[in-house]
């Protein structure tokens, strides 16, 4: 008797693993690529679950979200992405630029693909590729070059370091090239093609007699941030971020987005996507734009700056 209780107590505890094994596989999957490791990322990763969360409601508990990190390096974007691919997820979202090439370059419009946080849609030639939509952060250079320009009125020279393996950058450094010199000032770049020549690139465009840094969304300098930010603390000389993390870490001001928000937004277009009230195309890509300024006093003194008139401008210290 004892050893047909066994049996059944056995039988039963395969069978319930069977089973929570069974509605386990049942749930659709939905990849997520992150091109890195930073504030900004993780941001529109968190904002993205929100967003999903927000508009799918219980029914997000019929998804399984797989996430893939790609340590800034694209070659391991695109190999995440023809997994994805292989396993036939439900869609794929991407965050940043090299993720979202990857995954609309191998999912071929199998798979929708929903972006996060590229800066060019365009330039990155995701505008017209089928099954891709998705949402922009669109830096305010106007908002940035008059923040810097209140710290430091008399600025001629503003260092920039980004990757060109990054067609977001690639892109906007020109858009900020053109924006600064219509104000008299000069745009001094020094590019990288990986994150372990950040620290020579830094001592280069220190040594080019620039005012300031100003980051663009580059995720490759932005990973690095401690590493630039030890050097231009040394050297007296204040960094911009393109968001609020980056003055959080260390950069002295920022014409910043909300990329919680942005992540947010996509995520809501990506429940929409998989419920089958939107398409993923071109035509429903998002953009958000507005921008809010915002400083770090503690940075200010640090460098041994006098703070102007700071009329709307949140100082993240108080």
């Amino acid at each position: 008797m004892k050893n047909l209780l066994n049996k059944i107590i056995i039988v039963l505890i395969l069978l319930s693993c069977f089973i929570l094994t069974a509605c386990s596989d049942a749930k659709e999957t939905i990849g997520i690529i992150q091109f890195g490791e930073h504030d900004s990322l993780n941001d529109c990763y968190n904002g993205i679950i929100q967003g999903l969360k927000e508009e799918l409601g219980k029914d997000f508990d019929n998804y399984k979200i797989e996430l893939q990190n790609s340590n800034f390096d694209a070659a391991t974007s695109a190999a995440q992405a023809n997994t994805f691919v292989s396993k036939n997820v439900k869609l794929i979202g991407a965050i940043a630029t090299p993720s979202a090439m990857a995954a609309a370059t191998s999912a071929k419009g199998a798979i929708p693909v929903v972006y996060c946080a590229v800066s060019d849609p365009a330039s990155a030639g995701l505008t017209t590729m089928n099954n891709v939509t998705g949402s922009s952060d669109k830096l305010d250079f106007d908002g940035q070059l008059a923040l810097i320009k209140k710290f430091i009125p008399d600025v001629k020279k503003i260092g920039v370091l980004y990757t060109l393996g990054e067609a977001n950058s690639i892109s906007q450094i020109q858009t900020l090239t053109e924006k600064a010199t219509s104000l008299g000032i000069e745009i001094v770049s020094q590019t990288i093609t990986n994150a372990n020549e950040i620290p020579t690139a830094t001592d280069t465009l220190l040594g080019k007699g620039i005012d300031c840094i100003t980051n663009l969304t580059d995720n490759t300098v932005v990973g690095a941030l401690d590493i630039i930010i030890a050097k231009t603390n040394a050297a007296k000389i204040p960094v911009f971020g393109s968001e609020i993390d980056q003055v959080k870490n260390g950069c002295l001001a920022s014409a910043s987005l909300d990329y919680v928000a942005l992540g947010a937004e996509t995520g809501k277009l990506m429940a929409k996507i998989l419920k089958g009230e939107l398409k993923a195309s071109n035509d429903n890509a998002i953009s958000v734009e507005n921008s809010f300024n915002c400083y770090s006093g503690k940075v200010a003194s640090l460098l041994g700056i006098t703070l102007p008139d700071l009329t709307n401008v949140q100082n993240i210290d108080e």
